[in-house]
This record gives C-alpha cells, sequence and structure tokens, in this order.
C-alpha cells in the first residue's frame, strides 16, 4: 500500500527522489535528473535555507550560499553554491547525479504543486490527497 503524506509541509530532495521514484516505478537517476532540469530550467524551488525559520540577522558560516532563480517571475531560492553547481551539471552536461550532495536541500508542497502544474505534470499521490490530484479545472 502506498504511503501517504498528505500532511508533511517539505521534503528533502532525496526523499522526494524515493517516493516519487517508487510511486511512478521509474529508477532513482531519472528522477533525480528531472528534478534537476526543474530547479535548472523550469523554476522548481528546492531551496537549502527556508527564510519562514531563519532570523534575517544570521550569518551563514557553514557554507556558501547564492540566490537562485530559473524564471524571472518567480523570486529567487537560497542554494548552497554546491548544490547549484552540481544541479548545473546534472542538467545541462548530463553528469551523474550524486544525491549526497543535495541532502539538505527541500522544496515545499506549495512550490512542488506550482511546478507540476506549470509543466504538465500530474500531483503525486504519496503527497497530495485524491480531491487535490483530481480537482475541476
Amino acid at each position: 500500500m502506498l504511503e501517504s503524506y498528505v500532511e508533511v509541509e517539505s521534503f528533502k530532495f532525496g526523499d522526494i527522489i524515493k517516493h516519487w521514484g517508487r510511486e511512478r516505478l521509474v529508477h532513482d537517476v531519472l528522477i533525480f535528473r528531472e528534478l534537476a532540469r526543474g530547479v535548472v530550467r523550469e523554476g522548481l524551488r528546492f531551496q537549502s535555507v527556508d527564510p519562514k525559520w531563519e532570523n534575517p540577522n544570521t550569518e551563514f558560516r557553514r557554507y556558501p550560499l547564492v540566490g537562485y532563480s530559473a524564471r524571472q517571475d518567480l523570486p529567487p531560492v537560497m542554494l548552497r553554491a554546491v548544490a547549484l553547481e552540481h544541479l548545473l551539471a546534472v542538467a545541462r552536461d548530463a553528469s551523474e547525479p550524486d544525491p549526497a550532495i543535495l541532502h539538505a536541500e527541500f522544496v515545499t508542497k506549495h512550490d512542488f504543486r506550482n511546478w507540476l502544474v506549470h509543466t504538465g505534470k500530474a500531483l503525486p499521490a504519496f503527497w497530495y490527497a485524491a480531491e487535490e490530484r483530481y480537482k475541476e479545472a
């Protein structure tokens, strides 16, 4: 039976790969590449830091962060520089995906839904209730 995470507000990059791949019966590497293309080209908003939980005066000494947005109509997200470099390499150069590099990146349910709708993809059952997935337009 498929697990449902309808009430979960956000998922880590690796968790999306695992759950969405299992639901779609698609290899993890293909899901990874699809998500990387989504971030780099289509405006999928994975991020390393959630501004909702950070104090504006917080100093980020752990790693360099960059602001990134693939679409001009969306505000940038904060990503670790190494994570963005890896996503760019996977999406543009077909580099070998390494989930360990993206261990800290996450996506909110709202941002994932916006990307899915924008790209014409179906909402996954592991994260969205049937009422959400089959709404009348």
